[in-house]
């Protein structure tokens, strides 16, 4: 599938504000026309306001994704405030393939080198922050993309910040249980509690604050969901101070000197608070090359763009 070369693209684009619009909405039209034609003619473009979309379905079914795009963007930046934000030039791009092999094709092109080879962790969807920033999920059932689209475009309006990747996804997964009632977790309390005990320790708490437990294709991936969940909807109870924390909060030591300097504590402390004592402290001397050490640098990139 075409991966464009933003890189050698940024070097010819305009200067203004409005060219900078114009040249790239422009961009991103020629590309989803590329790649429609690539993965066939059932694969149609449409637009709206702030989106681009290209999907196999009908005219109905896509401008109900654009619709509900739309609506989501503009709650997601009220219900975030002075975290959100809409920055950067060209329209979002939308991303719906017809099914998981197209989907995972796609995405193993921004993962193939980060993976040593394993196996991608199951989604249904994810923001692709590179490049030109766009999510993508699967159209199995375009009724039940809700939570997928606010869940992926909270990452969109967030990426301008260097996150670490707990944070990036707590936001994102309380973001869509707020908005889609349907949303919840998997687990029951008593299983959560469970599995926490079975999986946490001092090593896969580092996979967690690095990142790089989201890559497993085992139970660490959905229990680092709820972890970053569940730590987030703790900071989040004084919104000015998390905002404060969120906005300061850095990759390289998985936020934990921003907790200290706004929060009042480091975030070792969410997790004994939610896994009991242990050795709970972040050791970025101990993260590996790679997906680890990518995470803090990835959201330096051109934003969408």
């Amino acid at each position: 599938m075409p991966i464009p070369d933003w890189d050698a693209i940024a070097a010819g684009e305009a200067k203004t504000d409005a060219q900078l619009h114009t040249f790239w909405n422009a961009v991103a039209r020629g590309w989803l026309v590329e790649l429609g034609n690539r993965l066939g003619p059932a694969y149609k473009i449409s637009e709206s306001k702030e989106f681009l979309l290209l999907a196999a379905a009908s005219e109905q079914q896509q401008r109900l994704v654009l619709d509900y795009a739309e609506r989501t963007r503009n709650r997601v930046l009220k219900i975030l405030p002075d975290i959100a934000c809409d920055e950067g030039y060209g329209k979002t791009v939308v991303l719906v393939f017809d099914s998981a092999d197209h989907y995972y094709e796609y995405v193993a092109n921004y993962y193939a080198d980060t993976t040593d080879g394993t196996e991608l962790a199951f989604s249904s969807g994810m923001f692709i922050d590179s490049g030109y920033g766009h999510f993508v999920f699967v159209a199995e059932d375009l009724t039940r993309v809700e939570p997928v689209i606010a869940h992926e475009l909270t990452h969109s309006l967030v990426r301008h910040l260097p996150l670490p990747l707990w944070i990036n996804e707590g936001i994102a997964v309380n973001t869509e249980r707020r908005l889609c009632p349907t949303s919840s977790s998997t687990f029951t309390a008593a299983e959560l509690k469970t599995k926490y005990a079975s999986f946490w320790n001092e090593g896969t708490i580092q996979e967690f604050w690095s990142g790089k437990s989201w890559l497993r294709p085992d139970d660490g991936n959905a229990l680092s969901y709820e972890l970053a969940t569940t730590f987030v909807g703790l900071a989040a109870r004084d919104w000015p101070a998390f905002a404060a924390f969120v906005c300061a909060a850095d990759a390289a030591d998985a936020g934990d000197g921003a907790s200290q300097q706004h929060l009042g504590h480091p975030i070792a402390s969410f997790a004994e608070a939610v896994l009991g004592a242990g050795q709970w402290a972040p050791m970025p001397s101990r993260w590996q090359e790679g997906i680890e050490r990518e995470r803090s640098s990835r959201n330096q990139a051109m934003r969408r763009l």
